[in-house]
């Protein structure tokens, strides 16, 4: 057999093996073939490379032990500006209705510096990272047939690639320089001798110092002033950080041109109806029960309770757990939705379902309103107002969903918990707080230790002496340097009510003497025009 008919020879210019094989063909068997996103990653590393390494120093001084200063909007929009050039260099097109994920990212990263709630800030740095994985996923698939759980998957399949993908810097700067290597332009890079001669250098110096610093006491005493001006230990931590995010934002857009997360939707309604209309209709037979008794005596209160119970004391509780019945029935017809087969049947036991929901949320509502009425407020008391609210028209969007499989769920719960959320942040709940409970019934002391609790968005309401009088005696008192921040209370118990509003004003003075450029805030800048020292 002729062997030229059976190989027949190609001409390439890729580098050999010793064997005579190309390299790259030898790494096909182990490495799934570069796609057009992958080729272009290779090709523009010094882009990547170095766009990645000024992000990680990007990075570390914006965030850098600065959970809320003024630079958190702009690391945000610095973030975007780099994700779009990089989906531009990687091929990817731009897509224009990114445009609320966007303005929803922004939008949280400003609230990072008007507020200090630590709740609020905790739920916006979720948020924007979960935001910005839609919108990274949004840019890459066509995500119009995605529902909920295929996100899921995908945010989860995305985060494992990337894990995979953290050495791959070194891997594409040797194919970078390669393909520069056999590329015959007659141009020279000195990217790759940099690079080595900075890695030999940085110890090199290290050593000549040490060897200096022992040969000349002068010398000696000016690196020693030099390195007691610095610390150390700072500067490593610094460095740390930046090495995490090179390579993690690297990481990610090499997950991202590998696009192996596949775009269509398999349909998983496999699983027969008949199942979810036995455990549905027993539920819905339940929760029909349920429903009457709120009406008849929560809504309306015209019956006979139990003995021992009040009309009060019986609607301030249960609000807990019908929150999590009301979100356990939210994923309930979800599942039936997703996962078994078309029904009228089940359709109609889904309804009443949701019909059911409505009022357990309005019965939930109604009872934690109460109970605010008489315990006041809290941050958690205003979440599950919220949660409500929220559930409240997620339900309403399955209901649609339920007769018209065409309806666009995941866009339209994404929008609502967005925007409802966004609205949370930029409210400052600390400070409605404050206010409610300063002007409605006198507090116990765990009462009063918790306003001591809230942050700086609570101190226009604490700190003005028309919602707290008790301040305007503070600021008498400490005028006259009566007060001071070692003032013994213990004389004082009677009178413990007006002293707490002191605590949270030498709170407010600790927190504003470390505020400077990087961390300014907005929240702890209003606080601190309150202080009279």
């Amino acid at each position: 057999m002729n062997q030229s008919q059976t190989y027949p020879y190609q001409p390439t210019n890729q580098p050999y093996s010793n064997q005579g094989i190309p390299a790259r063909t030898m790494a096909a068997a182990e490495e799934k073939p570069d796609n057009i996103y992958t080729q272009n990653m290779k090709k523009h590393f010094p882009f990547f490379g170095i766009g990645s390494l000024l992000y990680s120093l990007f990075y570390a001084f914006c965030l850098y032990k600065n959970a809320s200063g003024i630079t958190y909007p702009f690391f945000v929009i610095g973030t975007l500006c780099y994700f779009f050039f990089s989906i531009q260099k990687l091929g990817v097109p731009y897509k224009k209705d990114s445009v609320f994920y966007m303005i929803s990212i922004v939008l949280l990263g400003i609230s990072n510096c008007v507020t200090s709630s630590p709740q609020i800030l905790s739920i916006n740095k979720f948020g924007i990272f979960l935001l910005s994985f839609v919108l990274i996923l949004h840019t890459v698939y066509n995500d119009q047939t995605w529902n909920l759980p295929k996100y899921c998957m995908a945010i989860l399949q995305t985060i494992g690639v990337c894990f995979e993908c953290l050495l791959r810097p070194f891997g594409d700067m040797i194919s970078y320089f390669d393909a520069q290597k056999h590329q015959k332009t007659g141009k020279k890079t000195y990217f790759l001798s940099i690079c080595i001669g900075v890695v030999i250098a940085i110890p090199l110096l290290f050593l000549m110092i040490l060897l200096l610093s022992s040969a000349d006491i002068v010398f000696a005493k000016m690196f020693e002033q030099f390195f007691e001006a610095i610390n150390i230990w700072e500067i490593v931590r610094v460095i740390i950080l930046m090495t995490v995010v090179f390579f993690s934002s690297y990481a990610i857009y090499a997950a991202l041109g590998r696009k192996n997360i596949k775009e269509e939707v398999t349909d998983k309604r496999i699983f027969d109806p008949v199942i979810a209309i036995v455990v549905t209709a027993a539920l819905s037979l339940l929760y029909l029960m349920f429903s009457v008794i709120q009406i008849v005596y929560l809504f309306i209160g015209n019956m006979q309770l139990p003995d021992g119970y009040t009309y009060a004391s019986y609607a301030r509780e249960g609000f807990f757990q019908l929150l999590a019945v009301c979100i356990m029935n939210l994923l309930l017809v979800l599942i039936c939705l997703y996962l078994f087969r078309d029904n009228v049947a089940l359709k109609i036991i889904l309804t009443i379902i949701s019909g059911c929901t409505y009022i357990m949320i309005l019965s939930s509502a109604l009872r934690m309103i109460m109970y605010i009425d008489r315990y006041h407020l809290t941050f958690r008391r205003i979440q599950v107002l919220w949660t409500l609210a929220v559930i409240f028209l997620l339900m309403t969007g399955v209901t649609i969903f339920i007769y018209h499989k065409k309806f666009p769920l995941f866009s339209y719960g994404m929008a609502v918990v967005t925007v409802f959320y966004i609205a949370l942040s930029f409210s400052h709940p600390d400070y409605w707080i404050a206010r409610y409970n300063l002007t409605h019934e006198e507090y116990t002391e765990s009462g009063r230790e918790y306003l001591i609790s809230l942050s700086t968005d609570a101190a226009p309401a604490i700190l003005n002496p028309d919602i707290n009088p008790d301040i305007k005696s503070i600021k008498d008192m400490r005028k006259n340097n009566l007060l001071s921040e070692t003032f013994d209370y213990s004389e004082y118990k009677d009178n413990y009510i007006l002293f707490w509003t002191n605590d949270y004003y030498d709170k407010i003075k600790y927190i504003s003497r470390g505020m400077h450029l990087r961390n300014f805030n907005f929240s702890v800048h209003k606080a601190k025009s309150y202080l009279i020292d």
